[in-house]
C-alpha cells in the first residue's frame, strides 16, 4: 500500500510517476505477473479503498479512482509486457508481438479492406502484376468484387499463418501447398520482396503508433520464415511442370552459377582428373615437365 501511497502522491506530477510506475512493472515481471492480472488488482483496490470509506465512497469519488487505476494501468502494462518479452528467448518474442500485433490490427480493422490495400499497394510498387489476376480488368480496382474476395482469402490465410506459428511442422506443408497452387498463376519467388512490403505498409497503417520497431522486425522475421518456406516450393512447383529440356538448362544453368566463382580451381581440377583417368594425355601440354 506504500506503492498506492506514493503513486497517489505523484499524480500532480504524472512525468515524474511515470519512470517509478515503469520501474515498479519491470520488478513485477520477475515474478510472474502478467497484464491480465491488472483487473484483478484493480477490482480489489477500489473493494478495498471504497470499504475503508464506507458511505464517502461515492460515485463521484469511485469514478476518479477509477480513472486514476486506468492511467496506472496505461503506464504499466504496456511496461510490464515488454519486461516479460525481454525475458523470453528471440524466438518466442517474435512470436508473441506478431500475434498481439495481429490481434491488434484484425480487432480495430476490417480484414477484407486491410486486404484491398494490400494488393493496392502491390500494384504501386509494381504495376504489371496487376496482369496476373482475373479482376484485372474491373473498375474501379478498389471496389472490384474479384479483388475483394481474394484481398479476403489472403488476410485469412495471413491469420491461420499466425496462429500457427508455433506449430511449424503443420504450418510448412500448408505453406508449400499455397505457393504450390500459385504457381499456376505465374506468381514467381522475385514477387515475395514486393508482397512483403505491401503487406507490412498495410499493417503499419493499421496498427498506427502501435507499429513499433520491434513490432516491424518481429513482422519482418516471420514473413522471411515464409518466403523460406514457400520461394523453394514455388520454384520447384514452376520447375516440375517445365518440359525436361528446360528443365535440364536451368539444372545446368543454376549448378554452374554455383561453381563458376572458382572457375580456375574447377578448370585445375578437371585437367588433374584428365590425367588421372589418361596419363598420357599430359604429353600433349607445354606444361608437362612442370
Amino acid at each position: 500500500m506504500r506503492t498506492v501511497g506514493t503513486a497517489v502522491a505523484g499524480l500532480k506530477d504524472i512525468q515524474s510517476l511515470v519512470p517509478t510506475l515503469v520501474e515498479l512493472a519491470q520488478r513485477h515481471s520477475g515474478w510472474d505477473v502478467l497484464p491480465e492480472h491488472f483487473p484483478v488488482v484493480g477490482e480489489a483496490l477500489l473493494w478495498a479503498v471504497g470499504n475503508a470509506l464506507e458511505e464517502r465512497w461515492v460515485t463521484e469519488v469511485k469514478s476518479a479512482w477509477e480513472a486514476v487505476w486506468g492511467t496506472i494501468v496505461s503506464v504499466m502494462e504496456p511496461a510490464l509486457r515488454e519486461a516479460n518479452l525481454a525475458r523470453m528467448p528471440e524466438e518466442d518474442r517474435v512470436l508473441v508481438r506478431v500475434e498481439e500485433s495481429w490481434a491488434l490490427v484484425a480487432e480495430a480493422n476490417d480484414l477484407q479492406d486491410l486486404g484491398v490495400k494490400v494488393f493496392l499497394k502491390i500494384f504501386e510498387i509494381a504495376p504489371a502484376a496487376l496482369q496476373l489476376f482475373s479482376f484485372k480488368d474491373e473498375a474501379p480496382l478498389s471496389e472490384s468484387a474479384g479483388l475483394k474476395l481474394h484481398a479476403s482469402l489472403v488476410m485469412n490465410t495471413v491469420g491461420k499463418a499466425v496462429d500457427n506459428l508455433d506449430d511449424m511442422e503443420s504450418l510448412v506443408p500448408a505453406l508449400v501447398e499455397l505457393a504450390e497452387r500459385h504457381s499456376d498463376f505465374s506468381v514467381l519467388p522475385e514477387h515475395f520482396p514486393v508482397v512483403g512490403e505491401a503487406l507490412l505498409w498495410t499493417l503499419e497503417k493499421g496498427l498506427g503508433f502501435k507499429w513499433t520497431p520491434e513490432v516491424k522486425v518481429a513482422w519482418e522475421s516471420v514473413w522471411g520464415t515464409i518466403v523460406s518456406v514457400m520461394g523453394p516450393a514455388l520454384k520447384k512447383a514452376h520447375f516440375d511442370k517445365m518440359p525436361e529440356e528446360d528443365r535440364n538448362r536451368v539444372l545446368v544453368q543454376e549448378s554452374w552459377a554455383l561453381v563458376k566463382q572458382d572457375s580456375q580451381s574447377l578448370g585445375v581440377n578437371l585437367f588433374l582428373k584428365i590425367f588421372e583417368i589418361a596419363p598420357a594425355a599430359l604429353q600433349l601440354f607445354s606444361f608437362k615437365d612442370e
